[in-house]
């Protein structure tokens, strides 16, 4: 592994569009449980969401001009169904990269391997300041697929990052990682429908699935294999 993927231009200017982090708890929504509502209303999914119903509305009414969400109605008797999970997901997949939309801090360690990163981070108050992301979260679901023993890590407080590398002895690291430390771009998401596996809180499969996707050390394969075996993944996503 080279690294060199982590050399890339952030976008800018992504408030703008139904892919940016608030909007993106409406699109988990609608995936997660929309798809099993046969009608729904923008106040229904603005309420279950915590979001502004302006948000909801923006969402939706660019869902449904691009073809991924029906509706029936007008004005506020207008009732919303999605059809077609899986051209939604694809949407997403394509406007959506970890490595172009997250800040990268690669490390290695001079603790004795993943085990040991995760005892330490255990017993440190820090523990429920990060959560297990990429190949780290598909193993705590259980799908992990490759022989990689890295640890990846969302900061959910940046401000713990230096103090976080003392605990965890990280020196940064050009080539490859053994401890990759992600400042994440669905802030929000990441927020509010997190997931806790035992000690670990961990990034929902959803935003594990999205992350892997595009990322270039076996993210596809790993995120295509979790997807054949997680129900909520399973029924929006198959292999072309």
């Amino acid at each position: 592994m080279t690294g060199h993927f982590l050399i890339r231009k952030r976008k800018t200017n992504v408030e703008g569009n139904i892919y940016a982090d608030k909007s993106s708890i409406v699109l988990d929504w609608l995936l997660r449980i929309g798809i099993d509502k046969e009608a729904f209303s923008i106040r229904e999914a603005a309420k279950e969401c915590s979001v502004s119903l302006g948000l909801v509305q923006k969402v939706f009414g660019q869902l449904v001009s691009k073809g991924l969400l029906h509706s029936e109605g007008i004005r506020t008797n207008k009732r919303f169904s999605l059809r077609h999970p899986q051209a939604l997901l694809n949407s997403w997949i394509n406007e959506y990269s970890l490595v172009k939309k997250c800040k990268l801090l690669n490390f290695q360690s001079g603790l004795d391997g993943k085990e040991a990163l995760l005892k330490v981070l255990h017993t440190s108050k820090f523990n429920n300041k990060v959560a297990l992301a990429l190949h780290s979260a598909a193993e705590e679901f259980g799908c992990k697929n490759t022989n990689l023993n890295t640890l990846e890590l969302y900061l959910l407080d940046p401000s713990i990052k230096s103090k976080l590398e003392n605990l965890l002895h990280l020196e940064p690291q050009e080539r490859g990682y053994e401890v990759l430390l992600i400042e994440p771009f669905y802030k929000s998401l990441l927020s509010q429908c997190g997931v806790t596996c035992g000690k670990n809180r961990v990034a929902s499969p959803l935003l594990t699935f999205l992350d892997l996707y595009h990322f270039p050390l076996r993210g596809q394969e790993q995120a295509e294999f979790m997807a054949e075996r997680i129900p909520e993944l399973k029924r929006i996503y198959k292999k072309n």
